[in-house]
């Protein structure tokens, strides 16, 4: 009787075995695999194609008897039409002038016949007379030779520029693609991923879009420094964004799981680093790197002694060896594995 309870016993320990893997290890080395796919896609960008250039863009500047022009700044990309709607809302006269010229900015100190001869010796892309309490229309078509400039615009009107009359058209080049990467928060003051790697893009400008989430209930910011290749230090980063607009400045949504998102665009290659503005995160090591146009620094780990197998072949080994142990206890408990005799003289 020895060994039929023997083998009895033994299926019903393989049957158990191979229940616990089944239930109990797969189900845990399954989100081990995702995670490993996930830790090789942080900081890699999803790449999506150069968006169109809109073929038309209304505009639209205010004067006053400030005097100012409202706003002072356009932006333009180079290859748009752009129509330029011109509204004098005050009582005093003025013109809109645009100088051709997008690397120049003219001295404030310039005396009205100053101003007026450099305008006949360099005839401007538009000259617009905007008397009193009138409203124009100018249609401009910035070209490819204009990217890169800012084209300074201003009152021709005696002594108006020198109070403040002007302003600036500034022209990008197209964008050559978009960049989009997704950054969480954590509360152990980390950001996840810490590098971004861009080190592919060979033209610029280029766009990016970052999707903020967090991890944690603490609040976040995701603040990225405009100047290429400098550190930012604990001491130094609240002045240092006060004299430099950050690239972007998006806080991290309250609830895990969702995301709020920003674009800017570079312009030039380098490392940019990002950082937690949030008082003391950042000292606490809430930093990280953006890297455009250069390599991707290597980090260098010391080996570890432990075989490292890949997650699926751990997830397949671990089925095969379930589905073995199963059949093994079925084909004993079904007969398959022969029953010895009972004792003679038993009935």
């Amino acid at each position: 009787m020895s060994r039929p309870r023997t083998l009895r016993r033994g299926a019903v320990a393989s049957l158990v075995v191979g229940l616990v893997l089944l239930t109990g290890v797969l189900p845990l080395i399954a989100p081990i695999a995702h995670a490993a796919q996930a830790g090789r896609d942080l900081g890699l960008p999803h790449v999506a194609a150069a968006p169109a250039i809109a073929p038309h863009v209304n505009v639209t500047i205010n004067t006053t008897d400030a005097p100012v022009f409202v706003p002072n700044a356009l932006p333009a990309t180079a290859g748009q039409n752009l129509t330029i709607k011109l509204v004098n809302s005050g009582t005093y006269d003025h013109t809109f002038t645009l100088s051709r010229n997008g690397s120049e900015t003219f001295p404030r100190n310039w005396t009205p016949s100053q101003l007026s001869a450099y305008f006949s010796a360099h005839p401007p892309l538009v000259n617009v007379s905007m008397p009193a309490s009138s409203t124009h229309f100018v249609n401009l078509s910035v070209n490819a030779s204009m990217a890169g400039g800012h084209f300074e615009f201003v009152s021709l009107i005696p002594y108006q520029f020198q109070a403040g009359l002007f302003g600036f058209l500034n022209v990008t080049p197209p964008v050559g693609s978009t960049l989009t990467f997704y950054v969480n928060a954590s509360d152990s003051y980390k950001f996840i991923s810490n590098q971004l790697d861009a080190s592919s893009v060979t033209k610029f400008p280029v766009a990016v879009n970052v999707f903020f989430g967090t991890l944690g209930v603490l609040s976040h910011t995701f603040t990225l420094s405009p100047i290429p290749n400098y550190n930012l230090s604990s001491g130094n980063y609240t002045l240092f964004f006060t004299q430099h607009v950050p690239l972007l400045n998006i806080l991290a949504p309250t609830s895990a799981g969702s995301y709020t998102n920003g674009t800017f665009v570079l312009t030039a290659p380098g490392y940019y680093e990002f950082i937690c503005t949030i008082q003391g995160h950042f000292s606490s090591g809430m930093y990280g790197f953006l890297y455009a146009g250069v390599p991707v620094p290597v980090v260098t780990v010391a080996p570890v002694n432990t075989a490292i197998v890949q997650s699926e072949v751990l997830i397949g080994g671990g089925a095969l060896l379930g589905i073995g142990l199963l059949l093994a206890a079925a084909a004993s408990v079904s007969g398959r594995i022969p029953r010895s005799k009972p004792p003679a003289g038993h009935h």
